[in-house]
């Protein structure tokens, strides 16, 4: 293969050669579709290692085999959704003895308390011992920087298997930490969150410790970083959805428009009623703002449409609620595919019946009052003032004796892979669940009561997570090595590491207010029965009063922590992306005053691909991994940034950018392809940001690139 050429004539040749599409050449690769259309058209280039991937691709279509696909994706440490076979029913419920013995008829302790003792989880303390007795020399780490970006897909088994608000790919971490610890050593997570370090160190082999503010995110990584035998996972699931037979009839049962007989709903669609604010008037919303296209995917939520009684054209983000109805219901009976209707008046009633008498199962739910906070206003303001309200009585009964069932496992590590089960619905079978047409239900990084919902059969729900996450205990987690240490706590304070004990440091900290974790997690903690300290967490919050200079602070108190356990010479790698100059400014000081130096910075491309992700104003570009090595010297001050203009930075950034501008290949809708400012804003930071370069907000840079482009076309 011609190296000197790019690599997007690289993959041309080798789909040509081996006769496939780039939806194969993607899964082949362990890469999103939309990487393979970007790597094609050289807006970007592969990773290090997806460029051997290539090579050895070519030498297949060479000596003239064509590899098996579904066995290439299967063969992946961090396995592809696709390699899972169709013909396989999942999870595996084919041992009824071992069904048997799951349940108790005792209740147990709350699964945290059976799960961790102190600040560390499971057997933590005997094996953070054993970790630093193995490691009592330093591995060897790279002298430079490592070469090449790093590009990782999210289409894996692993990552699909629990929800988290931001995560970085296993698959993209291994490859990392690869090149830092090419012979193994000690990784350090100090801000783990769902613990996907964890995963890749494991895969690899290496030991890492994770440490992690949240109770509910160290139960998520410790969950993810163990494993438990399949077959004991599936007997658990499978307890706990006999258990609860009788009440998921009760809640889901209907009937088939077609044959007559019993069904399951598998979700009722809920609209709020709305006002007109120029006639009054009010509607049912769903009755006046669909639009229908030639695909399901060009389907639409209409934002703007006339008012059904004054044909006034109304904005949707400004109509006045009253109270959400069911308006469609959907199953599965006697057709292959699942079919929509009406709710029937036995629909109705039965809604009717568990909204004045839920049967809860007592004791197991949460009430807890929802507090002031930047992502808990819009909630509350839309009457969901405390935690249970998230959920339709329907769902919350659901909720509550799955929990229940749950509390009945006498194995503590298989009551957790249960409740790992449960934590992993989070907001799809909440009142927060937005209504697609295309079916599913997205779980943000913020609270918002949408107008139009999904209320998802919550025991249906059950049973497909489960599926998803036996597919990662059967593949990622089947070849688990190396030990993990999971310990809730502050950043700012990792006492229980000894000095200059750790290897490399890997990390996707708080991006300053980006996201609002101890408030995003409380939907979880409410139901685990343990909350976020959230006094030391890194964050700009007004309800907690912290700034972005207050954020500054507790970002250089962690990293100095950071400072102190990393081996002299050795590396702290931070995956790290904001919109805001400030926020910059802040953790290019943090990292200057934890006696770090920035030795460079480029693009950890997760590939995201999302529609939501290209068409948004205010979302900025790929993430970027800063390369930054342990001084030991005396404490240095981050520069001053330089002189001159923002519009003078950009200009000069953009003649000196070699290669043409990236765009935006939008794969699934019919759109104009358009400027990808946020991938040029990612490359406007990684070379700013080194150094005293100049840096601006994503807002501005975009004003200042469309106006240099503009002047240059005149």
């Amino acid at each position: 293969m011609n190296l000197e050429t790019g690599q997007g004539e690289n993959l041309r040749r080798v789909r040509s050669m081996l006769g496939i599409s780039q939806t194969e050449l993607s899964q082949l690769l362990g890469a999103s579709l939309i990487s393979v259309a970007r790597w094609e058209r050289g807006d970007s280039e592969p990773s290090t290692e997806t460029v051997a991937k290539i090579e050895r691709l070519y030498a297949e279509a060479i000596a003239g085999r064509r590899p098996e696909l579904s066995q290439a994706v299967a063969s992946h440490t961090f396995a592809s959704r696709g390699a899972r076979s169709r013909a396989r029913a999942l999870p595996l419920f084919d041992d009824a003895a071992m069904t048997k013995t799951v349940l108790t008829t005792e209740r147990q302790l709350p699964l945290i308390e059976r799960l961790k003792s102190s600040s560390l989880w499971g057997n933590g303390a005997t094996a953070l011992a054993n970790i630093f007795a193995d490691h009592t020399s330093a591995s060897a780490t790279l002298e430079t920087p490592s070469h090449g970006s790093i590009s990782a897909g999210k289409n894996t088994y692993t990552y699909d298997a629990h929800t988290y608000h931001t995560k970085v790919p296993p698959q993209g971490i291994a490859e990392v930490v690869k090149q830092y610890l090419p012979e193994g050593g000690i990784v350090l997570d100090p801000f783990a969150g769902s613990g996907m370090t964890g995963v890749a160190a494991r895969a690899l082999g290496y030991d890492v410790i994770l440490n992690e503010l949240s109770p509910a995110a160290s139960f998520i990584a410790d969950r993810f970083t163990r494993r438990i035998d399949p077959k004991l996972f599936a007997a658990g699931v499978r307890a706990v959805c006999e258990a609860t037979e009788s009440v998921r009839r009760d809640l889901y049962g209907t009937h088939c428009r077609e044959c007559g007989k019993a069904a399951e709903l598998q979700y009722t669609v809920w609209s709020y009623r709305v006002k007109c604010p120029s006639c009054a008037e009010e509607f049912v919303l769903w009755d006046h703002c669909r639009s229908y296209g030639r695909t399901v995917r060009e389907h639409k939520i209409l934002s703007e449409f006339p008012c059904p009684c004054c044909k006034t054209v109304v904005k949707k983000s400004r109509l006045a609620r009253t109270v959400p109805v069911p308006v469609l219901v959907g199953y599965k009976c006697c057709r292959k595919v699942q079919v929509e209707h009406p709710p029937s008046p036995q629909d109705l009633e039965n809604i009717k019946r568990i909204e004045l008498s839920p049967p809860l199962a007592d004791g197991f739910y949460p009430t807890l009052p929802l507090p002031d906070g930047m992502n808990l206003g819009q909630p509350k303001r839309h009457g969901l003032t405390s935690v249970d309200l998230f959920y339709t009585p329907r769902n919350l009964s659901a909720m509550s004796h799955i929990w229940q069932a749950i509390h009945h496992v006498a194995d503590p590590e298989l009551a957790g892979y249960l409740g790992f089960i449960f934590t992993s619905l989070y907001q799809r079978v909440t009142r927060l669940s937005e209504f697609r047409f295309w079916g599913g239900s997205g779980n943000t990084a913020n609270f918002n009561v949408p107008y139009i919902s999904n209320e998802a059969n919550v025991f249906a729900t059950f049973e497909r997570k489960a599926k998803t996450i036996q597919d990662h205990l059967e593949t990622t987690a089947a070849r688990y090595d190396g030990r993990c240490v999971v310990h809730t706590g502050s950043a700012t304070d990792l006492k229980f590491i000894p000095d200059s004990s750790i290897d490399l440091v890997f990390t996707d900290p708080p991006f300053g207010a980006n996201i609002n974790y101890s408030e995003m997690n409380i939907l979880w903690e409410s139901w685990l029965g343990s909350f976020t300290d959230n006094q030391s967490e890194a964050i700009v919050n007004k309800h907690q009063g912290k700034n972005a200079q207050a954020y500054g602070d507790l970002m250089q108190q962690s990293l100095e922590e950071c400072h102190r356990v990393l081996r002299p010479g050795h590396w702290m790698l931070l995956v790290f992306m904001n919109s805001s100059q400030e926020i910059w400014e802040q953790l290019r000081r943090a990292i200057a005053g934890a006696r770090f130096t920035l030795e460079k910075m480029d693009i950890f491309d997760k590939q995201h691909g999302t529609f939501k992700q290209f068409v948004s104003e205010n979302t900025a570009g790929a993430d970027l991994i800063l390369h930054c090595r342990k001084e030991d010297g005396p404490v240095s001050q981050a520069a001053d940034c330089a002189s001159g203009s923002d519009e003078e930075a950009v200009a000069q950034f953009l003649r000196q950018r070699v290669g043409h501008l990236p765009t935006l290949p939008y794969l699934h809708v019919t759109r104009q392809e358009e400027l990808d400012f946020r991938t040029l804003y990612s490359e406007w930071l990684a070379t700013g940001l080194l150094g005293n370069g100049r840096v601006c907000n994503f807002s501005a840079f975009r004003i200042l690139v469309s106006r240099y482009l503009d002047n240059k076309s005149q």
